[in-house]
């Protein structure tokens, strides 16, 4: 992975950006903007596992977590009219809003003691969303279309480094993503080219001197260099970040 130019290069060789596309996910919003609920619900399968998993890394028991998750997708549903693709990515944009309450450590640390996580919401959650927009807006019920979202397949693009690509958004040369690094593994030191985000969902990632946990959140600017990036225990995180990041 080291030897290629920039991001793009590792993760397009073979045109994976073909499976996925940004513009799908901001169409998504604006339908979300104008009222349609089943927009709404479709975002919902594509990013709540993610979104549930970091906000059990912020939260200090289970029924937080799924309060958090469900505040976030009312979220969307009330500032959808205000998002702005030329800022930020729809993933970026959504995991934002689940951090956007402040967490403590002694949070992460109560959770860590006291309560093994399901990285998976309960099915309920998405029900409890619809009921509580028909509350707020006296909008009828939408029944929800068969589940039409493909889960993306993890992609192995360097040894102990795989990738899940959600969105590609090739007029901003951007990705949103999900990436994976077994235990002792590095990532390539590289030069950013944009704003880089970085959510860490499980294990523990050094990033040069910081060490990140569970919860914890990473922003680049551009310009900046990370020398080194490693994992001992291995770790997944959602990454938002520049396909032209120079790779060293």
């Amino acid at each position: 992975m080291s030897s290629a130019a920039t991001l793009a290069d590792v993760l397009y060789a073979d045109k994976w950006q073909a499976l996925v596309s940004e513009k799908d996910w901001v169409q998504l919003v604006h339908s979300v903007a104008a009222g349609d609920q089943r927009a709404l619900h479709a975002l919902y399968e594509r990013t709540h596992r993610i979104v549930f998993t970091l906000a059990a890394r912020l939260t200090s028991t289970r029924n937080n977590a799924e309060e958090r998750t469900l505040g976030v997708f009312h979220g969307v549903w009330r500032r959808a009219s205000r998002y702005d693709a030329g800022k930020e990515t729809v993933v970026g944009w959504i995991m934002n809003q689940a951090r956007s309450k402040s967490d403590t450590a002694v949070e992460r640390q109560a959770e860590d003691a006291r309560v093994k996580q399901s990285d998976r919401p309960p099915a309920s959650l998405q029900q409890r969303l619809a009921q509580r927009i028909i509350a707020e807006t006296g909008a009828e019920l939408v029944l929800l279309p068969p589940q039409r979202w493909v889960e993306p397949e993890w992609k192995e693009v360097a040894p102990g480094i795989s990738c899940k690509l959600l969105a590609n958004d090739t007029e901003r040369q951007r990705v949103s993503m999900l990436v994976r690094l077994s235990p002792r593994v590095d990532y390539p030191s590289h030069r950013h080219a944009g704003v880089e985000q970085l959510h860490l969902l499980h294990g523990e990632l050094m990033i040069d001197d910081r060490k990140l946990y569970p919860g914890d959140y990473n922003r680049a600017d551009p310009g900046t260099v990370d020398n080194r990036v490693w994992s001992e225990t291995g770790c997944t995180c959602v990454l938002i970040a520049s396909t032209r990041d120079q790779l060293r």
